[in-house]
């Protein structure tokens, strides 16, 4: 007996078909920050199609706010040509991942906003909402930095200290979605109180801003000593930010040199905790302040490797990020595949 020619191992034309739609799949993302929208239309590679960003306007109000968003993603599901058949939004605060909801953004002034449902209901498109550290983590270990591996770890340094867990190939959310705050992690038992009622936060001692209070702080101290940051501030210790403190580092200032090792070894300490907790492969190290490089990030790898185990840290790497600002829409819209 011959072949059966309608089965579909022997559909040629098909087989070209579904290829040519698998090719034109497209996913929708949204970081939604605090001052500004991004939006993006993505392949299922990472690729950006198309991008638009606006003011978030978030004084006018959440119903505001969503109009924009969804009028964003109309527009570039337009101009991409590609059939987009789910939408991920990335964005800061507490989540109810079940319902979309935002239970709470201080950045935005949100209390129990059903973003998830008002997009879905405005686009008809099935949305996910996602922690922006997160989303960002999981867009730079699909598309970025951390593709081909399945245990990474995306830490950002920056006003504060985040992060996001990639364990066995798989987004580690935690119940609330809020997974991987890193900068939480209790580095001083006996250290000052931070914002989130923890005591010795990584976050009071590595971050951008920690790094700028112990530069105000130890011109205003020492003004002699602290000569080169206040001169780059323009004599005023208040107005020190850690980019006046890696500056005058980078000049050779020894007081400023002083508090990059220190932010850096306290930067260390926290991610050999880190590295015992997850145990990856790579780290990725993002954010403003990791851009201060060597004078930051060398006193950082002696720390953490004088303090993790070394069959957990000893090959580990740590490697800078690749996808840069879109990190975040760009893994929201990867999340919905």
């Amino acid at each position: 007996m011959g072949r059966d020619r309608t089965g579909t191992r022997d559909r040629p034309f098909e087989r070209e078909s579904a290829k040519i739609m698998a090719t034109e799949r497209a996913y929708a993302g949204i970081d939604l920050g605090g001052t500004k929208i991004l939006a993006v239309i993505v392949d299922p590679e990472g690729t950006v199609l198309a991008s638009e960003e606006q003011p978030t306007l978030a004084a006018e109000g959440p119903e505001s706010v969503m109009a924009r968003m969804a009028d964003m993603v109309r527009r570039l599901i337009a101009a991409s040509g590609r059939e987009v058949s789910a939408l991920g939004v990335a964005t800061a605060g507490t989540l109810d991942p079940e319902t979309g909801t935002v239970l709470f953004a201080g950045n935005l002034g949100w209390t129990r906003v059903p973003l998830g449902q008002t997009l879905e209901r405005e686009l008809g498109l099935k949305v996910r909402v996602e922690n922006d550290a997160n989303a960002a983590a999981y867009g730079e270990w699909k598309a970025g930095a951390g593709r081909g591996t399945r245990h990474c770890v995306f830490v950002t340094v920056s006003t504060g200290i985040g992060g996001g867990l990639i364990c066995d190939g798989r987004l580690v959310r935690g119940l609330t979605a809020s997974a991987g705050e890193i900068g939480h992690i209790t580095i001083d038992w006996n250290g000052p109180v931070c914002g989130c009622g923890n005591v010795g936060c990584m976050e009071l001692y590595a971050s951008g801003t920690a790094i700028g209070k112990a530069g105000s702080a130890a011109a205003a101290a020492d003004p002699a000593a602290g000569r080169a940051m206040l001169d780059l501030a323009g004599g005023e210790a208040s107005r020190i930010t850690s980019r006046e403190v890696a500056a005058a580092a980078a000049g050779g200032d020894p007081l400023a040199s002083k508090l990059l090792r220190d932010a850096g070894r306290a930067l260390g300490v926290g991610l050999a905790s880190v590295v015992h907790l997850a145990n990856p492969e790579l780290i990725i190290l993002g954010g403003g302040a990791s851009k201060i490089g060597a004078p930051l990030l060398q006193p950082m790898e002696e720390a953490l490797r004088r303090h993790v185990i070394p069959s957990l840290g000893e090959n580990v790497r740590i490697v800078p990020p690749q996808l840069g600002v879109p990190a975040g829409a760009i893994g929201a819209a990867l999340i919905t595949e």
